[in-house]
């Protein structure tokens, strides 16, 4: 099979396309290169916004969020309690004016917060 060969300027704005391009680099299938005259694909996105004034540990809950982790796995890996994550979940939605976890995620690709 061919690989996908890339070159990435920033961080993708697409949750979608991330979880792909995670899929298929864990199955060696995309390959980054180091000028864009190489690629197959370029991938762009906006310049990061300014920030959000999000916690550091809001930013920390985000990146589990992106990779998909439950409330109850945050707290564990954290060593918090579970009303303390949703607590952090409420100032983190809040903050990037969203109301649920996907979109929170879509918001923290799109304003740079979060990078492939």
């Amino acid at each position: 099979m061919k690989a996908l060969r890339l070159y990435q300027h920033e961080a993708v704005a697409l949750k979608e396309l991330h979880s792909l391009l995670r899929e298929a680099l864990a199955r060696g299938e995309v390959v980054w290169v180091d000028t864009e005259q190489e690629a197959d694909l370029v991938i762009c996105s906006p310049l990061p916004s300014a920030d959000s004034n999000l916690t550091p540990r809001e930013k920390e809950i985000l990146e589990y969020l992106a990779d998909g982790w439950a409330n109850e796995e945050i707290a564990d890996r954290l060593g918090i309690a579970l009303g303390t994550v949703k607590f952090h979940l409420d100032g983190l939605y809040r903050k990037l004016e969203v109301g649920r976890r996907t979109e929170a995620v879509r918001e923290g690709y799109q304003r740079g917060l979060l990078r492939l």
